[in-house]
C-alpha cells in the first residue's frame, strides 16, 4: 500500500496542510526543525508525491515545452542546459522538442505541448507561426529565445545583434581590413539573421566601405555549397579585389567555413581572416583559434526560465510582455591575424 500524506504528517506531528507546502517549497516561514522532521520522515517512508493528483488539485503539471531550432547546434545545447538548471532548481520538469528550423515541425510541437497542458513554453521560433505563437499565449505563458517577434508582444530574450556586428566589424578595419564580406544562412523570418546582415551593412558604411551584393552570401551549412560559394569568392581565379576578410553570421557557417578553407588550402588568416558571431569549444582550440563574437548564451537559458516561472508565479501577470538583450562580447584569438 502507498503512503499517503496522511501518514507523513501524522509522523511528522504535524498538519496535512504543512506537508502539502512543505512538498510545494512554500516553507519560508516553517522552522527548521519542522522541515527538518518532515524531510526524515518522508526520506524513512520513501514516500512519493502523487504528481497527478497534484497536478490536478493545483492545475499545474509543472512541466514546461521548449522548442529548439537545431539540438545539434552548441549554441541550442547551452541554452537547453541553463533553461533546464533553472527549471530544476524551482521544481518543474523540461519537455525538449527540436523543430530543425521547420515551421510545420514547430507548429505540430506547439499543439502538442499545448495539448499537454504544459505551464508554460519557451521557444527559439521560425517566425513563421507567430498567429498560433500569439494565440496559445493567452492561455500559456510563453518566453521567446534568440529570435524575436515585435508584433505579437510577448517575453522574450534575446543579445544585441546589432553591436556584436559592431565590434566584429570594427576589429577587423583596425586589423587593416578593408573589403570584408559575409556568410549568413537564410534569413527569411529569422529576426537574428536578418539583424546581422543590417548591422554589416550599417557599419561598413560608417566606415566609408563598400557594401558589395556578390560578397553577401546567403548560403547553407553543406560543404558541397559553401566549397563553390569560397572558391568563387576567394579561390584561384577569384577576382584580385577579392575580400580579405569573412564575417560568418552564426557558430555553424564559421565551422563550414573554415573547415572548407582548410580543405582548399586557403590559409588564416595569412590569405583570409576569419571571424564569427557564436562562439563553440572548438573555436579556441582548432589552428588557428577562431576570432568570435560570443554570446552569453547559458545566462540566456536561464533568464528566459527565470522570466516563465516569475509569470507562471504572478497572482496578477502583467499583461506588459517584457524584452532582456543580453550584450555580447568579443574575444579575440586568431584568424583574423591579432
Amino acid at each position: 500500500m502507498s503512503v499517503t500524506i496522511a501518514e507523513v504528517a501524522r509522523r511528522s506531528g504535524v498538519s496535512k496542510s504543512t506537508v502539502s507546502r512543505y512538498l510545494n517549497g512554500l516553507y519560508d516561514h516553517m522552522g527548521a526543525d519542522t522541515r527538518d522532521r518532515i524531510a526524515q520522515v518522508i526520506a524513512e517512508l520513501d514516500y512519493r508525491p502523487n504528481t497527478l493528483a497534484r497536478s490536478l488539485k493545483q492545475k499545474r503539471t509543472h512541466t514546461v515545452g521548449a522548442i529548439v531550432a537545431n539540438i545539434l547546434n552548441p549554441f541550442s545545447t547551452s541554452i537547453i542546459r541553463g533553461i533546464e538548471d533553472t527549471l530544476q532548481e524551482a521544481g518543474f520538469n523540461l519537455i525538449l522538442c527540436n523543430a530543425d528550423d521547420d515551421p510545420a515541425k514547430e507548429r505540430d510541437y506547439v499543439n502538442m505541448l499545448a495539448d499537454k497542458q504544459v505551464d508554460g513554453l519557451i521557444i527559439n521560433t521560425t517566425g513563421c507561426n507567430n498567429d498560433l505563437i500569439a494565440q496559445v499565449n493567452q492561455h500559456t505563458p510563453i518566453v521567446l529565445i534568440d529570435r524575436k517577434v515585435p508584433e505579437i508582444g510577448i517575453d522574450t530574450v534575446t543579445v544585441d545583434s546589432a553591436s556584436g556586428v559592431r565590434q566584429a566589424i570594427d576589429h577587423m578595419v583596425r586589423l587593416g581590413h578593408r573589403r570584408i564580406a559575409m556568410f549568413t544562412l537564410p534569413y527569411d523570418h529569422v529576426s537574428p539573421r536578418l539583424e546581422r546582415v543590417q548591422a554589416y551593412q550599417a557599419a561598413l558604411a560608417d566606415h566609408g566601405l563598400p557594401f558589395r551584393e556578390d560578397w553577401l552570401i546567403r548560403t547553407g551549412i553543406e560543404e558541397t555549397e559553401i566549397i563553390a560559394k569560397l572558391q568563387e569568392l576567394v579561390g584561384v581565379g577569384a577576382r584580385d579585389d577579392k575580400p580579405t576578410g569573412i564575417f560568418c553570421a552564426n557558430n555553424l557557417i564559421t565551422m563550414s567555413v573554415v573547415r572548407v578553407l582548410k580543405k582548399l588550402g586557403i590559409t588564416v588568416p595569412a590569405e583570409v581572416s576569419v571571424l564569427g558571431f557564436d562562439d563553440w569549444d572548438w573555436a579556441e582550440l582548432i589552428d588557428p583559434p577562431v576570432t568570435v563574437i560570443a554570446q552569453p548564451v547559458y545566462a540566456m537559458g536561464n533568464k528566459a526560465a527565470s522570466m516563465l516561472i516569475k509569470r507562471l508565479k504572478a497572482v496578477r501577470p502583467s499583461q506588459k510582455p517584457a524584452t532582456v538583450m543580453f550584450e555580447p562580447e568579443l574575444i579575440k584569438r586568431k584568424s583574423c591575424g591579432e
